[in-house]
């Protein structure tokens, strides 16, 4: 069960005094969870429960939400702490050539020669692109995700190919 659901946010605290809730969305582009109807609530024991969607608004850093069953502010400072999740089914789909981060940490790294590198083990956002760190028996890699190094993902091998530019992996 825990695989068809996706973390996209955490319930930071609460909005105001009339059960309205604080979350922080890890999506960059924070109109997508206004496109949510019904999100659920993970807290500490692991326990998931369902939440309609009465009311979303986009702040500068966070999304403040109202949701059925939390009516004051007493049933909202339970949730505090609590991940929010969706399913994974209604996830809004990619952008061509662009990819969910869950969908690439755990992927093998080849290079475009053979040369097996590793599994990504993390996204590390820069600002202008992003750098998966590729942990290997030979080591530990920084590979910028871009088109001159990015040959190819395929998501149902779960394998990226790169072609490693002058001194990438160079140790």
């Amino acid at each position: 069960m825990k695989g068809q659901y996706i973390i996209i946010g955490r319930v930071s605290g609460l909005h105001g005094i009339k059960g309205k809730l604080r979350i922080r969305y890890y999506n960059e582009t924070r109109s997508d969870f206004l496109s949510y109807r019904k999100v659920y609530l993970e807290d500490r024991d692991g326990h998931v429960q369902p939440y309609e969607i009465q009311e979303a608004k986009i702040h500068n850093k966070f999304i403040s939400a109202r949701l059925k069953g939390c009516e004051g502010i007493a049933d909202a400072e339970k949730l505090i702490g609590s991940s929010v999740l969706v399913k994974r089914k209604n996830l809004p789909p990619p952008e061509e050539g662009e990819y969910y981060w869950f969908e690439i940490i755990g992927m093998d790294v080849v290079t475009d020669e053979g040369r097996p590198l590793g599994r990504v083990e993390k996204i590390l956002p820069t600002g202008s692109n992003d750098v998966y760190l590729v942990q290997g028996s030979g080591g530990e890699w920084l590979i910028p995700a871009t088109e001159e190094v990015i040959v190819r993902v395929d998501k149902n091998k779960g394998q990226m190919v790169i072609h490693p530019i002058e001194g990438l992996l160079e140790k």
